[in-house]
């Protein structure tokens, strides 16, 4: 998943050794009938990483330009970024991504000597997250699949970050579960059970489809969904570990189409 924030997304790994067979892409295995199907958004449905980047540029952009100046360094994207790794490290459990970004530019101005105004964070964090959003395009099969799909199961979005489907074009959610309205974070069970609860379906109907394989593939498993963890990076030693805890690997959704 440029310097991004430490999302739920993988990172890339060394290879290991693969036979040509285990190089294709992994296909769905029949699974226990479901009955509707939840996603993960950032770095499943869209690549955050890259509209992140355009996102914090742009804001550091504007902080230079209105004359804002750090007493070491320059005033960054990769500087801003580094400043959310260490508002998330002190955030409680469960905070929202928005007051965490908010808490990073708080920081951000106290290191340039300039007073923390809301007024003014408000500005920041609109200027970051109106350009994240004309930034984010989905993954080039998202829309088909989730178009096909939407038409045998209702589907629902289950992510730890503060997102709106609609607004990148994808207006095929029942409904959407973020840490921001519920209090919560994956892995904690309540995610999906609240999920599953607005979807009308018991949890064990429900196929979580996430990147991040302990956060989504395995979080889900334990709090009693199905789950399939989506890994568009290739082969790599977390491959093993999915394998091993008998978690469906996809390399990326259109194997979904394969469900009845």
């Amino acid at each position: 998943m440029p310097t991004v924030p430490p999302t739920p997304s993988m990172v890339p790994v060394p290879a290991i050794p693969v036979t040509p067979a285990q190089a294709a892409t992994p296909q769905l295995s029949p699974l226990p009938p479901i009955a509707a199907i939840s996603f993960d958004a950032d770095d499943t449905l869209w690549d955050f990483g890259a509209s992140f980047a355009v996102a914090i540029s742009a804001t550091a952009e504007r902080l230079r330009a209105e004359g804002l100046r750090r007493p070491s360094g320059s005033v960054t994207g990769e500087w801003l970024a580094e400043l959310w790794t260490v508002a998330e490290a002190a955030a409680e459990p469960g905070t929202g991504l928005e007051v965490i970004r908010k808490a990073s530019f708080t920081l951000a101005l106290e290191e340039c000597g300039q007073p923390a105004d809301p007024e003014r964070i408000a500005e920041m964090f609109t200027t970051y997250n109106e350009t994240r959003w004309a930034a984010m395009k989905p993954f080039p099969e998202v829309v088909e699949v989730l178009g096909a799909l939407a038409e045998r199961y209702p589907l629902a979005v289950t992510t730890n970050g503060n997102t709106d489907p609609a607004r990148v074009g994808l207006d095929y959610f029942s409904c959407v579960t973020s840490a921001n309205e519920s209090g919560y974070q994956k892995p904690d069970p309540r995610m999906f059970h609240r999920t599953a609860e607005r979807l009308g379906v018991d949890p064990g109907q429900v196929l979580h489809v996430g990147d991040h394989l302990a956060h989504d593939a395995v979080a889900a498993r334990a709090a009693g969904l199905q789950a399939c963890w989506l890994n568009r990076l290739g082969p790599c030693p977390e491959s093993r570990t999915a394998a091993e805890a008998g978690i469906q690997e996809i390399a990326d959704l259109t194997a979904l189409l394969a469900l009845p």
